[in-house]
């Protein structure tokens, strides 16, 4: 919404106004400015959109959704139930954010920069909302499903993160690229050139991607723990599928963890390492605990359970692979006796090891983290030899299962490794109890290869499935290939435990069927034979086990091969380059067969190919080339094909054969229109260089050796141009001979205009231009031709569509419609860069685009111009118009599909260089501006592009802000136009000022935003330039505001029964409007909305030329004006207060009643009455006293009397005093004016509403304003009498403000009594109504009768109120109704005891005792 206190800066040149500045309100102007702000608008708009996805997560039930899905549709599980409903989440963290980032500082560069945006943003969304949200999800929600979800989104984050333009941009390491500050760069986009940084700042950003980096690391370790603890779930089931959950959400974020760890001791930060290791020592821990220590914790016995084995299989599994990785992260690649330069590195992105961890940090240590490796991997060994784990003494268990629980080891150390050998170490050492007992064994029996296990005297305290056992092998093999230094016993674990195999002991049973024995024994011996293939294997001196294994299983043939391939491998590593170019790795099962038929007919396609493109080559025409630039090569080129022409020329539709013989010409004619000149059209007589209408004779040599050039024309067709010139009658033949020539024409002016637009040398195109320019004023009538005919079309469109936008220039774009229908060349040439070619633009035509259209157009408008000299005026005009109206076309065009990119580029390009092509053109004219106006018209595609979906793509939310800003620059543009031409054209002044008001008061249609910034042009940019400027821009907005009311009288009786109507509907509801400025009917709401714009900006205005407001009061008042006088009356505080605070209260009250006539009184007052407002804590100051004083007497009312609502905004500042003796005229008033009077006079003495104030000097009058209980107290004492009122008029004016009962509460109508009462103790004699006030309050108040019945009638009767007939017969009035009240304790009978006996006598005589 547009406010006076919106204005500020359009750009650069614009300058802050301090007069202006006085009409903001300080208690809101920080509020407007927030909620102004773009940054917070997208902050809040972020919010919203995740907060919203956050909300549905929250309350999902955990259950897959009841709806049915479409037919052929594959129905989600529970978890890409929650994972869709996650990522928008996903989304606005890692992509929209940072967008949005960006696309603000490169907005707003002057408001914000991409550090500030970046950091917001962040903090607000991810670190404020989306972590702490999901964390918690992760760690306490009560449903397994929902945990998973918030656990996988955690790694997702992280991946998103790291993308292209995120926070943990890895695709560059260049500062300014690298996101979030940069796109990044994108895969397959090849070398970006980054731009010039600074390294210390690239340094900073560096340091705030580390923290963001490891607070996410951070907190997705922390929801991976709480999820390992035993006993998360009450129901084993859901235990375990938590537990299975956080350690896959472990698995994922351990190699993560340990490159980042890695990079922070590199940088010497060794606090910041720690302080990510701790926890992840702890998730380590967790899950080895779920694996070993399980049986402890839970209170199992030691017997095999085969049901209880399946359960707890899954979350098994995971800890295996796990555990892998473990091993994997926690050892070398290298062997000990291996130069890390004869290794070959492995390059993996995704890897980490030892070597990659940077030594000297105390703690962390590659040996500490080398011996977990160690003894994880011995475990692995053990699970695959053992087909599970061997029992480990229930006393160390019961150990480790204490200090895992306790959070440290339970031997007292403090050392972060200790828990995690605690558990690992008794594992291990299990196994290599029984492995050194077989290996003494195999040592004593001879025979190296026998490795036999007594697996009936094993204990195991679990067995593993087909799928554990499988992932275990896997392991094992991996890291022999990953990890050599593990080869040789990865090796012979695997090959005993081939020769070995599961299935000869009755343990293996347990949990493996036949079926799964046979699938692991498979999955052994191809493991041994992957093994055995790989070089290492003959390194190692594992090939003989590994061999010996397959024999025993029946596979000799391929262990033979296997052992040959390794050995011919590491042959191959040794031998030098020759020998590798030399060998010939073959293996038997690998044969190639013979070509296919598919081949083979591929390779005749492609020779086929091959030898049409010879042919073209050779022929050097076919799909036509460009001839070179250097003409010598032109002409080599030329003359190198002349062989090369087939010997016939191409047929034509007639059997005539040409007469032009092949020449030279010809051929070159054939080379530059890529072969369009050997077509020949049927009812086409004319050649491409003009026909035979002309002839070029050679005359004598002249004297600079050249001959002389004579050209002819035919004379039969001169004279048949000639006929038809002058209008005279042709004959058939001429006639056709007059629309061929029409047709040349424009074959030729196309081939021109194409030729010059296509054209390599800048002098050539700016030449073809200037003859383009020429020829199309001058062959008027000629029709466009079909190359060029889109842009003619486009033209035509353009101008219908800105007769329907413009009805104000509705003749003068009729008339430029005529001209370009008469004239289809110039409305081609026009709009012939504005119309897309449907070609693939490079960098060269994107960047050269604004001049191609500034080029030739600029051309034909200067023609234009000189043509207007001697002919038509109005050319120009015309064909100014029709430039600005395709130019607005195209841009309204790119609004309308944002996805064309070739339409975005010549909008921009056209928007951009339009500024410059009016700042050169000879003239301008008013429509031509109101043209340029149109293309603030984008209030819808604003609205339509700000509008979000939850269902909207990353890319369809890019690309609808990048389409809203591309649309506001437009629009922005189009401010500057009218700016300069309201600076540098004098004669088009007053046009451009009335644009720029006409925008900025909402006439002519624009966006919010665009009116905002037409408003700070106008009032902080050109009427600050200079004097003229100022007086345009005054009366232009004197126009506006009378547009403005024009527009409130003819809806006048609209409004009003649209009100009437509202009224009826409110009444019969029972609903009241609390503002009498509120909008009644919806009709009256849009006219306020319509009407407010422009008296914003007239009151801004009249803030610095205050003479001003007389035209607002005037207009505001005029018959029928009703909506505009409500708009004026609601914006009418801030005028004041700005015009006050500029000029001074008391000299801006007498100026604008000096102004303001009789008839416009109401909006005097009103402008007075806000000069002075209840939030300003200081009193009036007596100089607007004295000024109301002043107006006050200067105008008088109908009676000739001044008129007492002059002084009624200042009454609070007045001295009681004095307010005493204007009482009597604010009683003769009407009610209305009675109490506004009352109520100003005590506004400011809130506190004292209840007391009866005395003054601190009863020799000075000092007290101001006058409380509640004073009116009270001062009403009743009104001599009605002497001030000329009526008795009822006084006795209704105390019935009024009883009735008012928000401000005469019963406090303050007690106070006044009592008041009353007490003077009347001292002597004084009661007021008339005063007895009837007491019974009117009887009626009112319920909350007094207590308070009347036991002090207020007892006062009286001790101060003889029997005395007074008329106060005594109210007396008993009063005691009569409080005497039965039915209320227990509340009656005036106490009161009537009182009486003496007479008078006691005289009330029951009247009102006899029931």
């Amino acid at each position: 919404m547009m406010q006076i206190d919106e204005i500020d800066n359009i750009n650069q040149q614009i300058i802050d106004d301090d007069d202006n500045a006085a009409i903001i309100d300080s208690d809101a102007s920080d509020i407007d400015e927030e909620e102004a702000s773009p940054l917070l608008s997208a902050l809040d708009d972020l919010e919203s959109r995740v907060v919203t996805a956050l909300n549905e997560f929250k309350s999902h039930p955990g259950t897959v959704g009841s709806t049915a899905t479409s037919a052929g549709s594959v129905k989600q599980s529970i978890h890409q139930e929650l994972a869709s409903i996650l990522r928008p989440v996903v989304e606005v963290s890692a992509h929209t954010g940072p967008s949005t980032a960006r696309a603000l500082a490169s907005s707003y560069p002057q408001n914000y920069t991409i550090e500030m945006c970046v950091d917001e943003i962040y903090t607000r969304i991810n670190s404020e909302l989306i972590l702490p949200v999901i964390l918690e999800s992760a760690q306490s929600d009560t449903i397994p499903a929902k945990r998973s979800a918030s656990l996988a989104l955690f790694h997702t984050l992280h991946s998103e993160w790291c993308k292209a333009g995120s926070y943990l941009d890895g695709s560059t390491s260049a500062p300014s690229l690298a996101g979030p500050y940069g796109p990044g760069i994108s895969p397959g986009s090849g070398h970006v050139s980054a731009p010039p940084f600074n390294p210390a700042e690239g340094q900073r950003r560096n340091q705030i991607k580390s923290a963001r980096r490891a607070e996410l690391l951070r907190r997705w370790v922390q929801s991976a723990i709480p999820n390992l603890t035993p006993g998360t779930f009450t129901n084993a089931t859901l235990d375990a599928s938590a537990a299975g959950r956080g350690v896959l959400s472990a698995s994922a974020a351990l190699k993560p963890c340990l490159r980042y760890m890695a990079e922070r001791i590199g940088s010497a930060d060794d606090a910041g390492a720690l302080r990510l290791f701790l926890p992840v020592m702890r998730m380590i821990e967790g899950v080895l605990g779920r694996i070993f220590l399980e049986r402890t914790r839970g209170g199992e016995s030691t017997s095999m359970d085969k049901k209880g084995q399946v359960e707890g299989d899954a979350l098994r599994s995971s800890c295996i692979k796990f555990l892998e990785i473990v091993v994997l992260c926690f050892s070398k690649k290298e062997l000990p006796f291996q130069a890390a330069s004869r290794m070959k590195k492995d390059n993996v992105a995704n890897d980490f090891s030892l070597e990659d961890l940077p030594p000297g940090h105390p703690i962390i240590t590659r040996e500490s983290l080398e011996e977990i490796g160690d003894y994880a991997f011995s475990t692995l060994r053990g699970l695959v030899l053992l087909g599970g784990q061997a029992a480990i003494d229930p006393n160390l268990l019961l150990a480790a299962a204490a200090s895992s629980s306790s959070g440290s080891n339970f031997m007292g150390g403090s050392n972060p490794f200790t828990p995690i050998l605690d558990i690992l170490k008794p594992a291990a050492l299990a196994f290599l109890n029984f492995e050194t007992d077989a290996e003494k064994a195999e040592a004593a029996g001879g025979d190296k290869n026998a490795f036999t296990l007594d697996r009936a005297n094993i204990e195991l305290d679990f067995g593993l499935s087909q799928k554990s056992y499988s992932l275990s092998i896997n392991a094992i093999q991996m890291l022999a290939t990953k990890r050599p230094v593990y080869f040789k016993e990865s090796s012979v674990c695997l090959a005993r435990r081939a020769i070995d195999p599961p299935g000869t002991s009755d343990n293996d049973g347990v949990l493996l069927s036949k079926a799964a024995i046979t699938g692991i024994r498979t999955h052994l011996r191809s493991s041994c034979l992957t093994l055995l293939r790989h070089f290492l294997s003959v390194t190692s001196g594992s090939w003989e086990v590994l061999a010996d294994a397959l024999k025993q299983a029946g596979m000799e043939t391929q262990a033979d091969r296997a052992l040959k391939a390794s050995k011919q491998q590491l042959n191959l590593m040794k031998g030098g380059r020759a020998a590798r170019n030399r060998a010939a790795v073959f293996y038997e099962w690998d044969t190639s067969a013979d070509d296919s038929r598919a081949a083979k007919r591929q390779r005749d396609t492609d020779d086929a190919q091959a030898r049409v493109r010879a042919a073209k080559m050779a022929r050097g025409l076919g799909s036509g080339i460009q001839l070179p630039t250097s003409m010598v090569d032109a002409c080599e080129l030329v003359l190198l094909n002349l062989d090369n022409l087939p010997p016939k020329r191409p047929p034509v539709a007639s059997s005539k054969q040409r007469k032009q013989p092949i020449d030279l010409d010809f051929v070159v004619d054939a080379v530059v229109s890529n072969g369009a000149s050997l077509t020949m059209e049927e009812n086409h007589w004319y050649d491409r260089d003009g026909g035979d209408g002309w002839a070029i004779e050679e005359g004598e040599v002249g004297e600079d050796g050249r001959p002389v050039l004579t050209f002819k024309m035919n004379s039969s067709v001169l004279d048949a141009g000639m006929k038809i010139a002058q209008g005279e009658k042709v004959k058939d033949t001429e006639k056709a001979f007059a629309e061929q020539s029409k047709l040349a024409s424009s074959m030729a002016f196309s081939r021109v205009l194409m030729s010059s637009s296509n054209a390599r040398s800048s002098a050539v195109a700016d030449f073809g231009k200037q003859i383009a320019a020429r020829l199309a004023l001058t062959l008027e009538g000629v029709k466009a031709a079909s190359e060029i005919e889109r842009s003619h079309v486009m033209t035509v469109e353009a101008v219908e569509s800105s007769i329907k936008k413009n009805a104000e220039t509705e003749e003068e774009l009729a008339g430029a419609l005529e001209f370009a229908l008469e004239n289809p060349l110039v409305s081609s040439s026009l709009a012939y860069d504005l119309t897309p070619k449907g070609l693939s633009s490079d960098e060269n035509e994107v960047s050269n685009a604004a001049a191609s259209t500034s080029a030739l157009a600029m051309r034909i408008l200067n023609e234009a111009y000189v043509c207007s000299f001697n002919e038509d005026k109005a050319k120009y005009e015309k064909c100014l118009d029709l430039f600005v109206s395709s130019v607005v076309n195209a841009c309204d065009l790119s609004n309308q599909n944002p996805k064309d990119n070739e339409r975005k580029r010549i909008a921009n390009a056209a928007a951009s260089s339009l500024p410059h092509q009016l700042g050169a053109a000879p003239f301008l004219t008013p429509s031509s501006l109101n043209l340029v106006s149109s293309l603030c018209d984008i209030d819808e595609v604003v609205k339509k592009f700000s509008t979000k979906t939850p269902s909207q793509t990353i890319a369809e939310a890019a690309a609808a802000r990048t389409a809203k800003a591309a649309a506001e620059k437009r629009a922005t543009a189009a401010l500057l136009i009218l700016r300069d031409v309201a600076f540098q054209r004098d004669a088009l002044r007053g046009s451009a000022v009335d644009c720029a008001v006409a925008i900025a008061s909402g006439r002519l249609p624009a966006s919010a935003q665009i009116e905002d910034k037409a408003l700070k042009l106008v009032m902080n940019v050109i009427f600050p330039k200079n004097v003229d400027c100022a007086d345009k821009v005054i009366t232009s907005a004197a126009k506006e505001l009378e547009f403005a009311t024009r527009f409130a009288i003819e809806n006048h009786e609209k409004i009003k029964k649209a009100n009437e109507a509202s009224a009826r509907k409110k009444e019969k509801h029972g609903y009241s409007s609390k503002s009498a400025l509120a909008p009644q009917s919806d009709e009256e709401k849009q006219a306020l909305d319509r009407v407010r714009k422009p008296v914003v900006l007239v009151m801004a205005l009249a803030v610095r030329r205050p003479e001003i407001i007389k035209a607002i009061m005037e207009n505001g008042c005029r018959d029928g004006a009703d909506v505009l006088a409500k708009a004026i009356r609601t914006n009418m505080p801030k005028l004041a207060r700005a015009a006050a605070t500029k000029h001074g209260a008391a000299k801006i009250a007498v100026q604008v009643a000096d102004m303001a006539s009789k008839k416009e009184a109401p909006l005097l007052i009103c402008f007075l009455d806000n000069l002075v407002t209840a939030a300003d804590k200081s009193l009036p100051s007596q100089e607007l006293i004295d000024a109301c004083q002043e107006i006050q007497k200067a105008r008088l009312d109908a009676d000739g009397k001044p008129d007492i609502r002059y002084i009624m905004p200042v009454v609070s500042g007045i001295k009681r005093v004095e307010l005493l003796k204007e009482l009597p005229d604010f009683v003769k008033g009407s009610d209305e004016i009675l109490k506004t009077a009352l109520h100003r006079m005590s506004e400011r003495l809130g506190r004292y509403s209840m007391i009866f104030r005395d003054e601190p000097d009863p020799t000075e009058n000092t007290l101001r304003g006058m409380s509640s209980c004073e009116q009270m107290v001062y009403l009743h004492q009104l001599d009605f009498h002497a001030i000329g009122i009526p008795q009822k008029r006084y006795l209704d004016v105390i019935r009024v403000c009883l009735e008012d009962d928000e401000v005469f509460n019963d406090r303050v109508v007690q106070a006044a009594l009592d008041y009353i009462s007490g003077k009347f103790l001292e002597g004084e004699s009661l007021p008339l109504a005063y007895m009837r006030t007491i019974i009117l309050t009887c009626s009112k108040h319920e909350s007094l009768h207590s308070w009347i019945c036991h002090v207020l009638l007892p006062r009286l009767v001790e101060g003889q109120v029997h005395s007074d007939k008329r106060q005594w017969e109210g007396w008993m009035r009063c005691a009569k109704m409080l005497e039965n009240t039915g209320d227990q304790g509340i009656s005036s009978l106490e009161a009537i005891e009182k009486l003496p006996e007479e008078q006691k006598k005289m009330y029951r005589a009247k009102y006899p005792k029931k």
